[in-house]
């Protein structure tokens, strides 16, 4: 399994790069909709560190004469239909929830995935477990619907592992986090729940500092990072190229940010409307492509140093290479996460000083 506490537990969360799941809870759908193979449990097995989850209330199957049912799933969906409803939301009983349709006059704009509570008993198990007790999970919860009730959700299924420090996670360091499910909510999310539910009770935030053209606090609760994915869908030929031109682009404006703390986030990952996600993602992790990706993030860490190392270290120092070893792109974010796929981003972090001094 792959380990990151390994590289230390002195280690900080922005001194590592980690493997992230794109729309983690969609496993199953269509080709241009399902973006994973395995659910929550298998993906931090396999090495995931964060998972991206969009969720909303999906209708279920109810007996005629009940209060109409609902349940908190995953989705994928660029054009969702949202209305208010009174419905039987299970544990948490009969409520007001934004009930979610995929579909327009019939026709499906999209699809559901893995129920909430199944993805976080998933992330229980793998933190209390003998393989997991030492690693950390981040729940990244964007783009919903229902926020109270999904921190509902998260504070009663993760009891017990939920970290409930706050703080500025990007600082942390890994034994501090080892064990702990670590929940973050868009500032949407953060703002409908501070008054039942904040740090102390493990709903943290995220900042997009890319989105939100926010800049870095040292006293933010939560995680601040700066990437974007996604390419055209006007433009449904050479995916790969383009998603390079565009990684590239963030990763410089990251680094334009001038702050060492802020955590890039790269996609190593392509959308389009003409062919399979899973085609497309199989053909970005054939050898080629693969050192296309290694070298984008070599190239993201030498902007890094041009902006941030004041002292104009000379290529080929050893000092050189242990400040850039530093200021490596943190998060990688792909689809059809597996074992192979988490091993080549987990050992990024075992380049020398020496391989780091080299690199253009």
């Amino acid at each position: 399994m792959v380990n990151y506490y390994e590289l230390g537990g002195d280690k900080r969360l922005n001194e590592i790069v980690f493997a992230g799941s794109h729309d983690a809870g969609i496993t199953g759908g269509g080709g241009n909709v399902k973006t994973q193979e395995l659910d929550i449990l298998g993906q931090a097995r396999a090495g995931v560190r964060i998972f991206d989850l969009r969720i909303a209330a999906a209708s279920v199957p109810t007996p005629q004469g009940q209060t109409k049912r609902v349940e908190l799933r995953a989705f994928h969906s660029g054009k969702p239909q949202n209305e208010v409803k009174t419905r039987d939301a299970g544990r948490m009983g009969t409520t007001q929830v934004v009930r979610t349709k995929l579909t327009i006059g019939g026709v499906s704009v999209g699809d559901w995935g893995l129920g909430l509570e199944r993805m976080l008993q998933q992330a229980a198990d793998f933190v209390g477990s003998q393989d997991g007790r030492t690693e950390f999970l981040i729940l990244k919860f964007d783009k919903c619907q229902n926020w109270t009730h999904i921190a509902e959700a998260c504070t009663y299924v993760l009891r017990g592992c939920i970290y409930q420090r706050g703080g500025n996670l990007n600082t942390t360091r890994l034994r501090d986090l080892a064990g702990h499910v670590i929940v973050v909510f868009g500032s949407k999310g953060v703002n409908e729940v501070a008054r039942f539910y904040g740090p102390q009770d493990g709903i943290l935030g995220f900042k997009n500092l890319y989105e939100h053209g926010s800049s870095y606090r040292d006293d933010f609760d939560g995680l601040q990072y700066y990437g974007k994915g996604g390419t055209s869908i006007t433009k449904p030929f050479f995916k790969q190229s383009q998603n390079v031109k565009k990684q590239r682009k963030l990763l410089q404006g990251a680094v334009s940010l001038q702050n060492p703390h802020v955590m890039p986030m790269m996609y190593w990952t392509t959308t389009g409307v003409l062919e399979s996600i899973e085609n497309r993602n199989e053909e970005m992790w054939e050898p080629p492509n693969v050192q296309k990706m290694k070298n984008l993030w070599k190239s993201g860490a030498s902007e890094i140093v041009q902006y941030r190392n004041p002292l104009s270290l000379p290529q080929g120092s050893p000092l050189a290479g242990i400040t850039r070893k530093r200021l490596i792109p943190n998060i990688i974010m792909i689809d059809f996460a597996d074992p192979r796929k988490c091993r080549t981003i987990r050992d990024l972090n075992d380049m020398s000083p020496e391989d780091w001094a080299r690199v253009d």
